[in-house]
């Protein structure tokens, strides 16, 4: 699965990745792969991906965690060739230090036949502890604009300047 023209995922990989929604749609919105493979998508109390990455053509399921424990449950239960995990920290409150290393180790254990992703739009410290067992961590900025034709740049001053810029 290729995320941009430089990573790719594959298969045998735990990926976390930190990225804007808007980036994040647009790249599960134009995947192929969701339309040749078994794709599970894992969210929490709240998505807020889901709702604008459904696609009829595409073929994928839909499961929804509300505690630590019912996420355990799913990702044991997973048989997905890319598995989805929209990152919630609602589910790991007042949770013991324990049960969050117990995700992350069966994550990156479900992981050995699979592609999954993890995906935060804002890191916390219970992403960055499940991160700690991925295989690599992925940092995705918005694409930059070209900046706009004509117009003033930075490089040019105004006409009748007499003062010294700011140094």
């Amino acid at each position: 699965m290729r995320l941009t023209p430089w990573i790719t995922l594959t298969t045998g990989t735990f990926s976390a990745i930190v990225s804007s929604e808007e980036e994040m749609v647009r790249l599960l919105t134009r995947r192929e792969e969701l339309r040749r493979y078994l794709f599970l998508y894992i969210s929490g109390n709240y998505s807020r991906l889901l709702s604008r990455v459904g696609d009829r053509r595409a073929r994928f399921d839909v499961r929804r965690a509300f505690t630590t424990h019912q996420l355990l449950t799913i990702l044991r239960e997973a048989a997905h060739t890319i598995v989805f995990i929209e990152h919630d920290p609602t589910l790991f409150d007042g949770v013991p230090a324990h049960l969050i290393t117990t995700v992350g180790r069966t994550i990156q254990e479900m992981a050995a036949g699979s592609i999954v992703i993890l995906y935060t739009p804002v890191p916390d410290r219970t992403f960055g502890t499940l991160a700690d067992y991925a295989d690599r961590i992925v940092t995705l900025a918005p694409e930059q604009k070209e900046e706009p034709k004509g117009g003033k740049g930075p490089r040019e001053r105004p006409a009748g300047q007499v003062s010294l810029g700011a140094f």
